[in-house]
């Protein structure tokens, strides 16, 4: 990233807000939301705490943008991957598992993304502003029903309200699965060192495919 004294212009105030995004981006490679914190994310991405607050103003206002930045992505993405996993002539049963394979692993390929959705009830919405709040909830009232569109394309028997539900419940098993599936490294141990503890320890794209399938069969068999 270009360093300013001073972003001046739109422009290096634009440039100085996508440093910090993928600053934080780079952050979440390397651990949890519950780790990256204000100071080392204004350390890393060359400014004082200060200078950083000037552009968003709050650790969680940065990951609520860098979460909505993923979601748009997956969107754009996931759904010509999708397109071409199902073919439009088979059983709806195997349309269905392919859809549920699929969105299993491009969600699997997202680790950001889930993590983000994990967070977001329970982390990412507090000590943000209302106008912050509003914003991030307007751009995640456009998402839910372009996920649901995808799902309506892939699998039209859901119909208009069963996969605007469908959607929904899929974000909610994201964030669910993704936090009991990647565990805080003492309960790995548990997990490790006591094999009756095994039924616990999952791995995420597998989790969220058998949901899904499960998901899916009970929504079509509503009709």
């Amino acid at each position: 990233m270009t360093t300013f004294q001073r972003a001046r212009s739109e422009e290096q105030r634009s440039e100085r807000r996508l440093g910090i995004l993928l600053t934080a981006s780079a952050m979440l490679s390397e651990m949890p939301v519950s780790e990256v914190s204000l100071n080392e994310l204004s350390r890393r991405a060359g400014l004082a705490k200060s200078g950083l607050l000037r552009y968003f103003e709050s650790r969680e206002a940065v990951l609520l943008e860098l979460l909505t930045l993923a979601a748009r992505d997956f969107l754009a993405e996931a759904g010509e991957q999708l397109a071409s996993l199902v073919d439009a002539q088979d059983p709806l049963e195997v349309r269905a598992e392919a859809v549920a394979s699929g969105l299993a692993a491009s969600f699997g390929a997202r680790p950001m993304l889930c993590e983000l959705l994990s967070a977001q009830a329970g982390v990412l919405e507090y000590n943000v502003s209302v106008e912050v709040a509003t914003r991030f909830k307007q751009t995640a009232r456009g998402s839910l029903p372009g996920l649901a569109e995808m799902l309506r394309k892939l699998l039209p028997e859901l119909g208009q309200e069963h996969s605007g539900q469908a959607a929904t419940l899929i974000i909610l098993l994201i964030g669910g699965l993704w936090t009991h599936t990647n565990p805080a490294p003492a309960v790995r141990a548990v997990y490790r060192a006591d094999p009756s503890f095994s039924f616990m320890d999952s791995e995420f794209t597998d989790a969220l495919h058998r949901s899904l399938s499960v998901l899916f069969a009970g929504f079509l068999t509503l009709g």
